[in-house]
Parts: C-alpha cells; sequence; structure tokens
C-alpha cells in the first residue's frame, strides 16, 4: 500500500531513501539578487495593482536608505507608509492597516522588514476581505481560537513583501498574531491567534541583499538564527520529502559558509539572504509543516520568559539536537548536509556530534548565546513553564517519527542549556 510522508517509515529504510510524497506547494514569484527592489513595481503593473500601502515598524521607516529604495521600487504606486507594526503583533495593528489601506484605497500591500509586518499585513489581507472590525475580529477569535480565511480568495488584498531579515517566514501559508479578548471576568487577556490557508501566500516576494545590510547586525543576527533552524529542522521532520531535504541541504551548505561572516562580505551575504530563501522553501504548507522540535521550544521560552526567538534558539538548538540523537532519532541527512566526517556511514554518534558542532559554530560567529543563563530574564524559576509550553506545543506533531517529546524531556534539556 503506497504510503505518504508523515506516516511510518518501513524498518527496511533508512532516512536516505525516499518514501513516496505528495508535495502540493505553490509559492509566490521569487525575486532575488542585487538590485532586485527595482522590480517592485513591475510586479504591481503586472499583477494590475496600482497603489501600495507599505506596511512596516517604525525603526524599518526611519531606516532611510532602505525606504529610499521602497520608494523607488514602486515610484508613484506608493500610497503611504504605515509605520504601525510592533514585534508584538497585536491585532488592532492590522485593523489600523485596514483603516489606511481603505482610507487610500490601496489595492496592495507592501510589507517591509521582518515577520512582524509580514504577519500584519496578512491579518489585515483577511480582515479586509471579510470586511471585519477589530471588536468582531476580537469577538471571532474569542468564540472559536482563530480568524477564519474567507470562502472566496478574490477579496484578499495581495502581498508583495520585501524582507530585510533573515527569520525566514516569508513563504509562508499562515500568519500569527497577538488579539486582546474578553477573559469572562469583566477584563481582557491577550491570547495567540492567527490565519492560514493557501491562498495567503504572497504574490511576489523581494530578497534584495542590498538592503539586507542596512540592518542593524543585532537584529540580523537574532533573525539567522531562527531561517538556520528552519533548515535544520526540516531535514529531520516526519513531513520531509525529497524536495526539502534537496532544498534544506542546500539551504544549511549556504548558511553555514555565508552568515558567520555577513556583515563583512558582500557575497557571503548574498550566500546567506539565498540560504534563508531555501531554508523556508516547501516548510509551510497547507496542512503540513516542516519545523518542529527547536521551534517547540523556542515557543515555550518565549512565552514563559518573553525572549526573541533567535536568541532561543541559539541556546536552546544543540541541546535540543542531542536529546534527538540519545533518544535514536536518525539524524544522518542532517550531518550529511554539513558535510561533516562520517556523515552518510549510518549517522554514528561522531558526525552528528560534529554537526551539532557546526551549528555551535555558527551560532558562536553571530555572536548570540551560547546558554539560556546568558540572556537576561531568564532563571530556573520559569524553566517549569517553558516545558510545559514546549511539550504541549502543536508543531510536535511534525517532530520526528516515534519522538515523544514529554513535559519532563523538555525540562531536561531545558536545563541542559541552562
Amino acid at each position: 500500500m503506497p504510503f505518504s510522508a508523515g506516516r511510518p517509515t518501513p524498518d527496511h529504510m533508512t532516512a536516505f531513501d525516499t518514501p513516496p510524497f505528495a508535495f502540493d506547494y505553490d509559492p509566490g514569484a521569487i525575486h532575488y539578487g542585487r538590485g532586485c527592489i527595482t522590480d517592485l513595481g513591475d510586479a504591481l503593473d503586472e499583477r494590475d495593482r496600482d497603489t501600495a500601502l507599505v506596511v512596516c515598524g517604525s525603526n524599518v521607516a526611519g531606516n532611510a536608505e532602505l525606504m529610499d529604495a521602497v520608494d523607488d521600487g514602486l515610484g508613484d504606486r506608493l500610497a503611504e507608509v504605515f509605520a504601525g507594526t510592533t514585534p508584538d503583533k497585536r491585532l488592532r495593528e492590522a485593523a489600523r492597516a485596514v483603516e489606511r489601506a481603505d482610507d487610500l484605497d490601496a489595492d496592495a500591500f507592501v510589507p517591509v522588514g521582518g515577520g512582524s509586518s509580514l504577519d500584519v499585513a496578512t491579518v489585515a489581507s483577511v480582515l479586509r476581505a471579510r470586511d471585519l472590525s477589530l471588536d468582531q475580529a476580537r469577538t471571532e477569535v474569542a468564540e472559536t481560537g482563530g480568524i477564519a480565511t474567507p470562502d472566496d480568495p478574490a477579496p484578499l488584498t495581495p502581498l508583495f513583501p520585501v524582507p530585510t531579515t533573515l527569520a525566514g517566514a516569508d513563504l509562508s501559508v499562515i500568519a500569527g498574531i497577538a488579539a486582546e479578548v474578553d477573559d469572562g471576568a469583566g477584563g481582557t487577556e491577550v491570547v495567540s491567534t492567527g490565519v492560514g490557508g493557501a491562498d495567503l501566500m504572497p504574490e511576489a516576494l523581494f530578497y534584495d541583499p542590498t538592503l539586507f545590510e542596512t540592518t542593524p547586525e543585532g537584529v540580523l543576527a537574532g533573525s539567522a538564527m531562527n531561517g538556520f533552524d528552519k533548515a535544520i529542522e526540516s531535514l529531520y521532520a516526519r513531513t520531509r520529502t525529497a524536495v526539502t531535504d534537496a532544498t534544506a541541504t542546500r539551504a544549511v551548505r549556504l548558511l553555514a559558509d555565508g552568515l558567520p561572516t555577513m556583515t563583512d562580505d558582500p557575497a557571503a551575504m548574498d550566500r546567506a539572504v539565498a540560504g534563508v530563501i531555501l531554508a523556508q522553501y516547501g516548510i509551510s504548507r497547507p496542512g503540513d509543516m516542516t519545523i518542529n522540535v527547536i521551534h517547540a521550544f523556542g515557543h515555550g521560552l518565549r512565552d514563559a520568559f518573553g525572549i526573541q526567538q533567535g536568541l532561543a534558539h541559539a541556546a536552546i538548538a544543540p541541546h535540543a539536537l542531542r536529546a534527538m540523537a540519545d533518544a535514536g532519532v536518525d539524524l544522518s541527512v542532517l550531518a550529511a548536509a554539513f558535510e561533516v566526517d562520517g556523515a552518510g556511514d549510518g549517522a554514528e554518534a561522531e558526525s552528528v556530534e560534529a554537526a551539532i558542532a557546526e551549528v555551535e559554530r555558527v551560532r558562536d560567529a553571530l555572536g548570540l548565546p551560547a546558554s539560556l543563563s546568558a540572556i537576561d530574564g531568564v532563571d530556573a524559576d520559569g524553566l517549569g513553564e517553558a516545558a510545559r509550553v514546549t511539550a504541549d506545543d502543536s508543531l510536535l506533531s511534525y517532530a520526528p517519527e516515534a519522538y515523544d517529546l514529554t513535559e519532563a524531556d523538555a525540562r531536561a534539556v531545558l536545563e541542559a542549556a541552562l
């Protein structure tokens, strides 16, 4: 009987064998290369879009070199810069973006910067298509836990992202948002929610390494670890396919080579940007993801301590990988991606440890924390909550086959990383 990715692998197969799979993926048009931002206006024209609302945060809006390039790329199609997004990604930010788009009769969103701007713009597209007010959207979140996408995708406002960080949140069919809802006791609480659906994939994306070079080094480094781990996790996810193996393997090699010197060497920056494109290619598909264990830990640490995902990943990734290897997870494809000695010979402990050492090398070159205790605000008192959230994270459904991360297991990894 045929089987697809996500079902148990027969005993006679190894990680290097390729079982049958179904790969349903329809990314937006990917523009990559120095100067590709000049194609932005033409991309809107090709899709009969006349007026764009740029969506970003205040720091990005204050980056004159970046915004001048976006302005030049859009030309007279630029309606306004909505600089109202924040790292908190609140639902009210998306509602305000809708108001400005309506006022200006904008027919395209151009999110610029990191994942927050893209997520806010994506949610804004859904709110606008469904004509949902902020109060109506909050009520829907309180009642259902999420925000439904429209049955008819035609009213969605298309997205044309211009990423300038390396988190790799761009080629995605989902977007997260935080919403303030009624807590049932006369007050409010903030809940994490979002939108998802194949029709939410951006229309076209513009990865111009010149623009990444305008991002502050600290922001770029933290985001880079997040994008790097997306490639790493794709190589042992139960939903991995031959397609994602290929793109993730190439991503690991480009990122391992480019990230350590990207701020000093334009060629290294080019490799880093190309790597993060490949790292996210196919990892977010309708009904399937490939990010799993490391990102689950990142969510647990974020909820328990409020720390940035890249910092969390930097400290936790080596320990999470060792825990999986100790539990019998076959990391041979990951070891092969790093081209370490012994890789491909059955994932001996030495080759896996050499691959983990490569992860640590990249982390250290980025100047990121090697332990949780090196991150402000993290201490042993909150590890129990972080472990609980991690063990309950829905991304664990994409963890390696037969790998069961319990709360006790998660606590042990966190303690090792502290």
